[in-house]
């Protein structure tokens, strides 16, 4: 997610806003498609069996982008004019598209520390997670160690030792740097798709110190650290400004849907509540899929969708999260959306100066709400990876119970019960839900 500028600075110098550009279109193996052009609006409708894409269009006027028979509904894209001419201003299921989303709910930023990369394959650690380890120190990104031990990674690591084997987790963001050393034989080659590009190869696009480039990059390079193991689906629907449409971030997560992912990460929001988002989200609560989502970077209390729907009914409740960011003494990070009395967060997490893999063999540090979310996938990656000792529909509930405390600590009074239960605790969550 974002920051805001004036909090940027206490951040660092050389900061990257950590967002991206979006557009629509879907693989040829995608359930549901998304057109390569651009639509101003959009507008979901409810569907039958029978019905086909010239029937929709005859019927509403516009153009299908998306069309999830299975799911029963389907998106259709206007222009201005479309609009203006069809007399649909005021329809309440039509909704801006173009730019609603931004990486990370606004903006992330990268923190000026920029190295090149030292570490071999995070992805294919063999030795198990004592091999990583040395001394209490993470040996392959050293500058995360305090961070690791704050969540209690180490600790969690050697409770799930298949380390997140084969839990298929979707980036849905700006791409990454697929030829990063840090990803060998991490990445689901055969199933990633660029949903702006309208290609399969969603590659972190830019200039190093502009815009979003490299927030994907980090964003899975966050989840492999918690979760080595664990396979990547990137999935790219923001562009190297930070921003994205409603319609390709929606058909991405049809998408991962379709290609068996057991998480997906939404390091991204939107300032208002989408029903095409929503409608694919809660698609994907039905096949018991987590939705892990960043709460934004504004500091006040506007969390940003799809975090502002963690609390919602239809299954969303159950397998969404919304992730807010402390820093290292817990303390709520300055550009943290929280949540209010009625609609907490759920969770926060370590959200400042995170270092991960960076564009161009490089390793660089992030800040905002947009590096916490990925831990938790992370952990739920852990926990996937092993054998549970409860059902798949409490392992939500059990990461959010068993966050440590941040009330007490005389450092968050002012947003009591409104950062969720706490800070992630990957230890005592493992222990909850895993058998030995």
């Amino acid at each position: 997610m974002s920051v805001r500028p004036k909090m940027i600075a206490a951040l660092s110098t050389l900061a990257i806003a950590a967002l991206t550009a979006c557009n629509t279109v879907a693989p040829p193996a995608a359930q549901g498609r998304a057109d390569s052009l651009e639509y101003d609006y959009a507008m979901n409708v409810d569907i039958t069996a029978s019905d086909t894409k010239a029937s929709l269009e005859s019927k509403y006027g516009g153009n299908v982008v998306i069309l999830e028979p299975t799911m029963g509904y389907a998106v259709l894209g206007y222009n201005d004019s479309q609009v203006e001419t069809q007399g649909l201003k005021g329809n309440l299921s039509l909704e801006r598209n173009k730019g609603a989303f931004m990486g990370g709910g606004q903006m992330a930023r990268m923190n000026g520390s920029v190295s090149s990369w030292a570490g071999g394959s995070v992805s294919s650690w063999a030795g198990g997670s004592v091999s990583s380890w040395a001394g209490g120190n993470y040996t392959f990104i050293p500058q995360n160690s305090f961070t690791w031990r704050q969540i209690r990674l180490e600790q969690g690591q050697r409770l799930a030792t298949n380390l997140g084997n084969g839990v298929k987790v979707a980036i849905i963001d700006t791409g990454i740097d697929l030829k990063h050393p840090a990803f060998a034989g991490a990445i689901l080659e055969t199933e990633m798709w660029d949903f702006v590009g309208n290609d399969a190869t969603p590659q972190d696009e830019g200039t190093l110190g502009r815009g979003a480039y490299g927030h994907g990059t980090n964003v899975a390079g966050i989840v492999l650290q918690i979760a080595p193991r664990a396979k990547i689906l990137p999935l790219r629907v923001l562009g190297a400004d930070g921003s994205g449409d409603v319609t390709r971030v929606a058909a991405a997560i049809n998408y991962a849907v379709s290609k068996g992912v057991q998480i997906i990460n939404l390091s991204l929001g939107s300032d208002g509540e989408s029903l095409t988002v929503k409608t694919a989200i809660e698609a994907a609560a039905k096949q018991g899929v987590f939705v892990v989502a960043s709460s934004g970077n504004t500091g006040d209390q506007k969390v940003t969708f799809p975090a502002s729907a963690a609390y919602e009914d239809k299954g969303l409740g159950t397998y969404s999260l919304s992730v807010g960011s402390v820093n290292s003494r817990d303390e709520k990070s300055l550009f943290s959306t929280y949540g209010t009395e009625n609609k907490p967060l759920k969770i926060v997490a370590p959200g400042e100066f995170v270092y991960a893999p960076a564009p161009n063999n490089r390793m660089a540090a992030w800040s905002g709400t947009s590096m916490a979310a990925p831990m938790n996938s992370g952990a739920l990656a852990l926990a996937l990876g092993q054998t549970l000792k409860v059902s798949k529909s409490e392992v939500m509930d059990k990461l959010c119970h068993a966050a440590s405390d941040i009330y007490n600590n005389g450092l968050n009074q002012a947003y009591k019960d409104m950062l969720g239960e706490g800070r992630l605790n990957i230890e005592q969550f493992l222990t909850d839900v895993v058998s030995r």
